[in-house]
């Protein structure tokens, strides 16, 4: 990969650390007792789907994923990545490994992935051309 293509993945570099270095924030005392609710999910499950999906998407673009195959690894590195985040917060003392929260993750990372490979084939993203172009 030459300089020009890897600097496609600093979005997605820099989205990932953002989201390694606030999950591994110690939680203040108390804080995630009365977290609010949006259509019956707790407000940090839409939080960590919104996170899981920007990065796909993120990774995506670096990638410019056009083909189902491509996206879904994709996919699988950002729910990788989550689920090492995830087991990365049990040496947190206030935090801890949770399974809705990867649940979220995934939900999050397979919609943003359809997402993307609806809108390339509906046109809305536009093929890159030149040497940067992959497929």
């Amino acid at each position: 990969m030459d300089v020009s293509g890897f600097r496609r993945y600093l979005p997605a570099i820099g989205f990932s650390l953002l989201v390694l270095v606030t999950s591994l924030l110690p939680v203040p005392e108390g804080a995630g007792e009365q977290v609010p609710a949006l259509l019956g999910f707790a407000l940090d499950k839409w939080v960590h789907a919104a996170s899981y999906g920007t990065l796909a998407v993120l990774l995506a673009w670096g990638r410019q994923a056009r083909d189902v195959t491509t996206v879904a690894a994709l996919v699988i590195v950002s729910l990788c990545y989550g689920a090492g985040v995830e087991l990365l917060q049990a040496l947190v003392p206030s935090r801890g490994v949770s399974g809705a929260d990867f649940v979220a993750n995934a939900v999050g990372a397979v919609l943003a992935g359809l997402a993307w490979l609806v809108a390339h084939r509906s046109g809305a993203l536009p093929d890159q051309t030149g040497p940067q172009s992959r497929q």
